[in-house]
């Protein structure tokens, strides 16, 4: 039975992702970016590392260079003063190895200044006068720079035969040297290299997502492919308090947060202490506080005086009915019922400003009797 949604395939439980075990029993982590769990940790590809997989390595190994490099170049040159002969045509006749033996020494001495220089070979003799199809043999420890070396070296070789054959040549029939050559036969066919680029390897083995954030920097002649999260070296991103890490986007800075301090910046070079945000954070929340309390005190202040107010104003109306109107000597306010429409605001200026004394209803004529008041005895 294979448990957890495992499969049976006839011999063994297959079991889903983030299970394990003879019946899928038992839960394991997932390893991202195709890594596999062995039972204790997390198996990660070339690229990545981590707990999980998760993180994308700063260094890459590839392959490490030979101690020598070489360099080829093809050449045909015609020598004018021996004649073909179909014993030339077979490689292990005497005549081939004797042709072969001073044509070697002519090329040692035409290439004697040229410390790159290995030696020549013969690849094909044929008729038109002889025809020499051969290899010159370049080689050079292995540097950094060594492709730069094998070029200025075929380089001379080039300019040194042309020379060569511009110089030997026959003259009234003789030839000063052991051979002559025709000027306007020598040919430089192909040049060729020893195939070892660990640039092109960095890239291939980071693969077509990380390919750009890959180089090579060397150290003891010795090519390394990296990435700038790896430290020690020129290019290197120096995450003061952080770490570097190699994301799609390229290599960046993680900044540390400890109990104490935040860090930022792009190499996490400022630190801002917890302490200090949380105070001014407080100190800001107490400004707001006393602000606020002082808001809401001029509020209260302002309704209280305005209910004041409008309280005086209401008893002004109150005595009004009481009296049957307007009584003489009186004010009238012949504007408060414009003011009125605004229920919890009362402008007193404008309530004030509109009472007018109120004579129109005064008799002249109208006597004021008083009742004399009545005086009651009591005995004591």
């Amino acid at each position: 039975t294979c448990l957890n949604g495992g499969t049976w395939n006839g011999k063994t439980c297959e079991c889903r992702t983030g299970f394990g075990g003879d019946q899928c029993q038992n839960e394991v982590p997932i390893c991202h970016n195709n890594g596999s769990w062995d039972g204790i940790k997390c198996v990660c590809t070339s690229l990545y590392s981590g707990p999980k997989c998760e993180e994308v390595v700063s260094n890459l190994e590839i392959n490490p260079p030979p101690e020598t490099v070489s360099a080829q170049v093809e050449l045909t040159v015609t020598v004018t003063n021996k004649e073909f002969s179909k014993e030339l045509e077979d490689r292990s006749s005497q005549e081939f190895r004797e042709f072969s033996e001073t044509f070697t020494k002519q090329m040692e001495i035409v290439y004697s200044g040229i410390p790159q220089y290995e030696g020549v070979n013969i690849t094909r003799l044929s008729a038109g006068s002889v025809k020499v199809e051969h290899d010159v043999i370049l080689k050079a420890n292995f540097t950094p720079d060594y492709k730069e070396v094998l070029e200025k070296a075929t380089q001379e070789v080039e300019s040194k035969i042309k020379n060569t054959t511009q110089e030997h040549i026959l003259r009234n029939n003789t030839c000063g040297v052991v051979l002559c050559f025709n000027s306007t036969a020598t040919k430089v066919q192909n040049i060729s290299f020893t195939q070892y680029d660990p640039e092109a390897e960095c890239r291939e083995k980071a693969g077509e997502a990380f390919a750009d954030y890959f180089f090579v920097e060397y150290t003891d002649q010795q090519p390394n492919c990296i990435t700038r999260c790896e430290p020690g070296y020129n290019t290197s991103l120096n995450c003061i308090f952080g770490k570097c890490q190699l994301w799609g986007s390229g290599p960046r800075c993680y900044c540390l947060i400890t109990e104490t301090e935040w860090y930022s910046g792009e190499t996490c070079e400022f630190s801002t202490k917890k302490s200090l945000v949380y105070g001014l954070l407080g100190a800001a929340g107490a400004v707001v506080l006393v602000i606020l309390g002082i808001l809401l005190m001029f509020i209260f202040r302002s309704k209280r005086q305005v209910k004041r107010q409008k309280s005086k104003v209401t008893q002004l109306y109150k005595w009004h009915e009481e009296d049957g109107g307007p009584a003489p000597g009186t004010f009238q306010n012949i504007g408060f019922d414009i003011c009125e429409e605004q229920e919890n605001y009362v402008h007193l200026d404008s309530v004030y400003s509109n009472f007018q004394p109120s004579l129109g209803h005064i008799d002249s004529e109208t006597k004021i009797r008083i009742k004399r008041p009545q005086v009651i005895m009591t005995s004591i």
